[in-house]
C-alpha cells in the first residue's frame, strides 16, 4: 500500500482496497472485470453506481476508466448530470461513427449524478447506449434510488447499489492510516453517518485542533521476545 497522504482532505483512493466496506468489495470486482475487458475489447460496458453519498461512486468509476483505458486520460469523457443536454448526447451519438480511438481500444464517458440530466437527454441516451459499439464505456453515478431514472433507462445498465460502510469499518479505517485514538476515530465514524467523506473532513478538523497524537502502544508479547533474546545471549 503507498504512504497515505498527510492530510485526509488531500487522500484519493488509488485502489480498490483504499476504499471502505461494501465499495471496496464492488470496486476490486468491476476492475478485475475492466482488466479482462482491457485485454479482450470485444464488447462495451455500461455500470450504473447509486447509493448514498460519500461512499466512493465516482472514485470507483475513475478507476474503472482508468484501468479500461490504461490510464490514458485523453480516453476519458467525464461530465456532471446537470450539464447533460439532448444536444451533448448528439455530439455522442455521433462520435460512435468513428471507429477506435486515437490513443487506445477503449473509449470512456463519465457521467456523475446522471439522473441530473433531462428527461429529454434520457430518452436520447437509450439510443445512445443502445449502438454503443465494443471498446466503448459509459459509467455513471446517482445518488438516488433507481426510481429517480426512467425504467427503459435503468434497463440499459448493469446497477450497483454501493451500501454506507458500518461504523467499525470507517473508524478502523481512519486509525489504519492516521493516528488518531480508538475514541476519536469511533467518535468521527459515528459523527459521519455512514459517509466516508464526510468522515475525512471531521478528521482533518479534528487533526487541525492539534490534539496529541497517542503514544505507540507496545506490544506485551514483542517484548517478551526480546527479554527472551537477551536471556539466551547472556
Amino acid at each position: 500500500m503507498k504512504p497515505v497522504a498527510a492530510e485526509p482532505m488531500a487522500f484519493r483512493p488509488d485502489a480498490a482496497d483504499e476504499l471502505v466496506g461494501q465499495p471496496a468489495r464492488v470496486a476490486s470486482a468491476l476492475l478485475r472485470k475492466a482488466r479482462r475487458l482491457r485485454q479482450t475489447p470485444t464488447s462495451n460496458l455500461r455500470v450504473l453506481l447509486y447509493g448514498p453519498p460519500g461512499v466512493g461512486k465516482t472514485t470507483i468509476a475513475e478507476l474503472v476508466a482508468r484501468e479500461l483505458t490504461d490510464g490514458q486520460s485523453l480516453c476519458i469523457e467525464e461530465a456532471n448530470g446537470k450539464m447533460v443536454s439532448a444536444e451533448v448526447v448528439r455530439l455522442w451519438m455521433a462520435s460512435l461513427a468513428h471507429a477506435g480511438n486515437l490513443f487506445g481500444d477503449w473509449s470512456v464517458v463519465l457521467v456523475n449524478e446522471v439522473d441530473r440530466a433531462s428527461r429529454d437527454a434520457q430518452d436520447l441516451l437509450l439510443s445512445y447506449l443502445d449502438k454503443m459499439p465494443a471498446g466503448r464505456a459509459f459509467l455513471a453515478t446517482s445518488n438516488l434510488d433507481l426510481s429517480a431514472l426512467t425504467d427503459r433507462f435503468q434497463s440499459r445498465f448493469q446497477a450497483i447499489r454501493l451500501e454506507a460502510p458500518t461504523t467499525d469499518e470507517i473508524a478502523a479505517f481512519l486509525r489504519a492510516r492516521w493516528r488518531v485514538t480508538a475514541d476519536a476515530a469511533a467518535r468521527i465514524a459515528v459523527g459521519s453517518g455512514g459517509n466516508v467523506r464526510a468522515a475525512l473532513l471531521d478528521l482533518q478538523t479534528f487533526l487541525d485542533a492539534g490534539e496529541p497524537a497517542p503514544k505507540p502502544t507496545k506490544n506485551p508479547t514483542r517484548n517478551g521476545e526480546r527479554r527472551h533474546a537477551r536471556s539466551r545471549r547472556v
